[in-house]
C-alpha cells in the first residue's frame, strides 16, 4: 500500500511538474534580433516590444540583442549546436537558405494563409523569404538602389536627369569637364560597386537570373551580358568618372564628396536618405532610376532591391502559436508604419509606407518606383551562397582597378553564384 501511495505521489508530482513546464512553455519565447548599435534600430525594437508586452502580457519574451556582424556569428553558432532561439532575425537569400537546407526553419505557409496575413505583404518581398515554394520568414523592410543627385546643383549647372545610359555617359562628360567627380563611389568594403554590375546585367539580360541560380537551376547562366556589364564598368573607371582611389575609400568618405558638392551623383541604396540628413544648407536630395540601356533585353522598370531583414521561427520551437502571434504583431500595419517613421526605410507591408511617416523622397520611391516595378531583383551578394560572396567582391574590385579582365570576372561571378 505504501508503495502504491508512493507511486501515486510521484505520478502526481510529475504531472504537476509537466503542467507547470507546459504552462511556462505556452507563455514564453526566446527572441533574438540584430537591432543593436544604431539609434533608429534600437528606437524601433524598443517601441515594438513595449507595445507587444502591453497587447500580450501573457507572453514573456527573453530578448537577446546583438550588432549585425556579431549577431550572424552568434545565430550560426546556436543553429549549429541545435539550440536555436524560438523567434529570430534573419537575412534572406543564402543566409536563410542554409537554415532551410538544414531543416531548421518552420514553414509559415498555413499561418500566412489565415485571415489574409500573407496578402498583406508585397508579393515581390515575400518571394525573397520563400524557398522551394514555401515561406520560411516574414520580410520586414526593403532597400532599393537608385541614382541620387543634388537637385540644386543640377539646376545651377543646367544638367538634366538622364533617361538612357547614353545620356548618362554624356552627362558624366559634362560634369567631369566642369571639374567635378561625376559619380561618388567608395568601394573599400566591396559591396558599393555591386550595384553597378547588377543593374547593368539586369538592363542587358533581364532580372531574375540570380534567383534561378540560387534556386539550383544549373542550366541558367549569366551569359555574354555579364562580360558586357563588366566591360562597361571598367570603362567608367578608366574614364575617371569615379573619385581617385575609390577602391580604398569608404562609403562614408564617398558620401561626404557627394554631400559637399565635389561629386554630382551617387548610385546607392535608400539608406542614402538618412545619410544625407546632415547635408549642407542648400543641398536638395533627388533621385532617378537606373536608365535604360540601348539594345538591352531587360525591363527598364525593374528595380534592384532586396529584403534587408526578416523574422522566422525555428522548427524546434514548441510554442509555435505564440511565436506566430509575435510575428503577426511585428508585421502589423501600425508597427510597420512606426518602423518607417523611425528608420525612414520602406517596409514590406502594403500601405504601411505612408507619406507622413516616410517623408517626400522615400514616399516617392515607394509610390512611383517600387509599386510600378515589373520585378524586384534581390541583391546578388545576399542572394548567393555565402562562399561565393568573396569571389564576387574581389572580381568586381579587380575589374575596376584593371587587374581582372571582364570575361574572367564574369566566369568567376557565375561560379560564385552556383557555389555551395
Amino acid at each position: 500500500m505504501r508503495l502504491r501511495a508512493f507511486a501515486l505521489g510521484v505520478a502526481a508530482s510529475l504531472a504537476a511538474s509537466l503542467a507547470m513546464n507546459l504552462s511556462a512553455l505556452a507563455g514564453e519565447l526566446t527572441f533574438w534580433h540584430a537591432y543593436s548599435g544604431q539609434k533608429d534600430k534600437v528606437d524601433f525594437i524598443t517601441y515594438a516590444l513595449d507595445e507587444f508586452a502591453k497587447a500580450h502580457p501573457d507572453i514573456k519574451l527573453n530578448v537577446v540583442a546583438a550588432e549585425q556582424s556579431a549577431y550572424k556569428t552568434k545565430l550560426n553558432t546556436a543553429m549549429a549546436s541545435g539550440n536555436p532561439p524560438d523567434v529570430f532575425y534573419t537575412l534572406p537569400g543564402g543566409f536563410l537558405g542554409a537554415f532551410v537546407a538544414g531543416h531548421q526553419m518552420y514553414a509559415l505557409d498555413a499561418d500566412l494563409a489565415r485571415d489574409g496575413w500573407g496578402e498583406s505583404f508585397l508579393p515581390t518581398a515575400l518571394a525573397q523569404t520563400s524557398i522551394g515554394g514555401h515561406s520560411y520568414a516574414v520580410p520586414i523592410d526593403i532597400d532599393a538602389a537608385v541614382f541620387w543627385y543634388n537637385k540644386a546643383l543640377f539646376a545651377e549647372k543646367g544638367w538634366t536627369v538622364p533617361a538612357s545610359y547614353d545620356e548618362f555617359l554624356a552627362l558624366c562628360e559634362k560634369i567631369k569637364a566642369d571639374g567635378l567627380v561625376p559619380m561618388a563611389l567608395g568601394n573599400k568594403d566591396s559591396w558599393p560597386a555591386t550595384f553597378w554590375f547588377q543593374y547593368l546585367e539586369m538592363r542587358l539580360k533581364g532580372s531574375g537570373l540570380v534567383s534561378d541560380i540560387v534556386a539550383g537551376k544549373a542550366d541558367i547562366a549569366l551569359g555574354p551580358e555579364a562580360t558586357e556589364a563588366f566591360t562597361r564598368i571598367a570603362s567608367l573607371s578608366s574614364k575617371g568618372y569615379f573619385p581617385v582611389g575609390f577602391n580604398g575609400m569608404s562609403d562614408q568618405e564617398a558620401n561626404m564628396l557627394f554631400l559637399n558638392g565635389q561629386a554630382a551623383m551617387m548610385l546607392n541604396g535608400t539608406w542614402q536618405i538618412g545619410a544625407s540628413a546632415d547635408a549642407p544648407e542648400g543641398f536638395e536630395l533627388g533621385f532617378f532610376p537606373f536608365p535604360s540601356v540601348a539594345g538591352g533585353k531587360g525591363n527598364p522598370g525593374d528595380v534592384l532591391g532586396g529584403v534587408a531583414a526578416a523574422f522566422g521561427i525555428a522548427e524546434k520551437t514548441a510554442n509555435k502559436k505564440d511565436a506566430v502571434t509575435l510575428l503577426r504583431f511585428l508585421t502589423s500595419p501600425a508597427v510597420m508604419t512606426k518602423y518607417v517613421e523611425l528608420r525612414k526605410t520602406m517596409v514590406t507591408v502594403k500601405g504601411a509606407t505612408t507619406e507622413v511617416a516616410a517623408g517626400p523622397v522615400l514616399y516617392a520611391i515607394s509610390n512611383d518606383l517600387m509599386s510600378k516595378a515589373g520585378k524586384l531583383d534581390p541583391f546578388y551578394d545576399t542572394a548567393m551562397p555565402p562562399k561565393g560572396t568573396d569571389a564576387y567582391y574581389t572580381s568586381l574590385q579587380g575589374v575596376l582597378d584593371g587587374s581582372v579582365a571582364p570575361a574572367d570576372a564574369a566566369k568567376r561571378v557565375e561560379e560564385a553564384l552556383k557555389a555551395k
